[in-house]
């Protein structure tokens, strides 16, 4: 289903091209039916014109527009420059890499000034917060460590605004923007499904980590739901960055029968840093994708190391998730009333090379090569 949010916020930029001072904004619930979208999605856009200062809000009065274009986030006066602090965490995973330029990109347009620092673990963190001056926002990277209490508390000191790379923590004076795997699984497992595959298999991480447990429970409910369709979980002990794909690839070449053949005829795999290397790694144990084992990624749609312009993929794109942290520092600078909570980032789909369709596909026989599968 297309998003309502995009529609809706141009919707009220032009509202506020024209309006007059003092004007009030439609109720949320009447852009709620009128666009058919959540109330999430009508404060959200809220907040970022509050944040432009194209509205405001007074206790008894209501939320009413400033009239003409306000300042605008983009060109902050003088005394609007902001400090932001990115600190990201020491671990060669492209997609922090690249998330946390976009973020410095992005900030430093708006006209703020931003430092950013590595840190290998949190006693290095807190190490180096000691020597630095107040900041009014600190985005914070995790990459699937543990950011610890005594490093939030340190960081609470320091900075006005704390938000965190990851959908980790909830009900804290922190914002969280991260990913629910659940639902690209499920959209993963359809395609599969539409393709004419039966033995599916799933593989992620041991490690109980709040989006992958969500996808992990979604698994659960597909087991339950889908009785046509045999769903088997591969749980690897590793994390991206840390050999996943070598751990996943001997994995399944454990589960190889006499003949070569995996159990399955489709895999969707989670945690592929280097989509290139995984799919090599699949052929070094004689399972060519798709001819053998079609496959599909759960990770970043727009990061090529990840889908290597071949794998399809489900999951979220890292411009979004650099767009909602934006906002979430911005909107809170704003309004530091609002309530804290994790924004998920919007699921994201990119069509590849990877699935074949098991009516097309031609199965090796003893003593005759392989074909491989054509493609719709």
């Amino acid at each position: 289903m297309r998003s309502a949010q995009p529609e809706l916020e141009r919707f009220l930029d032009d509202l506020a091209r024209n309006a007059r001072p003092g004007d009030r904004l439609p109720p949320i619930r009447d852009l709620m039916r009128q666009f058919g979208a959540s109330q999430t999605v009508v404060q959200r856009a809220f907040q970022g014109l509050k944040a432009r200062g194209l509205i405001s809000s007074q206790v008894g009065r209501g939320t009413y527009f400033q009239g003409g274009q306000g300042q605008g986030a983009s060109t902050p006066r003088r005394s609007e420059v902001r400090s932001i602090l990115l600190l990201r965490r020491s671990i060669s995973i492209v997609r922090g890499r690249v998330l946390m330029d976009g973020l410095q990109r992005r900030f430093t347009a708006d006209g703020h000034r931003v430092l950013e620092l590595s840190y290998t673990d949190p006693d290095h963190a807190r190490t180096i917060l000691k020597g630095l001056p107040r900041f009014d926002a600190c985005v914070v990277q995790s990459t699937f460590k543990i950011v610890t209490i005594d490093l939030l508390a340190a960081l609470r000191e320091k900075c006005e605004v704390v938000a965190v790379d990851g959908a980790t923590l909830a009900g804290t004076d922190v914002e969280a923007v991260g990913m629910e795997w659940g639902e690209p699984l499920a959209g993963a497992v359809a395609l599969l499904q539409q393709r004419g595959h039966r033995h599916i298999a799933y593989a992620t991480t041991t490690h109980p980590f709040l989006a992958s447990q969500l996808g992990r429970r979604r698994f659960d409910h597909l087991q339950q739901t889908l009785p046509d369709v045999e769903l088997q979980a591969i749980a690897v002990p590793k994390l991206p960055g840390d050999d996943y794909e070598t751990a996943l690839v001997e994995m399944i070449k454990g589960s190889l029968d006499a003949s070569g053949r995996p159990p399955c005829s489709a895999l969707v795999a989670w945690g592929i840093e280097d989509g290139a290397r995984f799919r090599e790694l699949l052929s070094d144990i004689g399972v060519d994708t798709p001819a053998r084992l079609s496959v599909v990624l759960l990770g970043r749609t727009d990061l090529a190391n990840e889908h290597a312009d071949f794998f399809d993929t489900f999951g979220c794109r890292v411009a979004d998730q650099i767009e909602q942290l934006h906002q979430a520092v911005i909107a809170r600078w704003a309004d530091p009333s609002l309530p804290y909570g994790v924004h998920m980032i919007p699921v994201a789909s990119r069509a590849g090379a990877s699935v074949a369709t098991v009516s097309q596909r031609v199965l090796p026989i003893a003593g005759r090569p392989r074909a491989r599968s054509s493609r719709r």
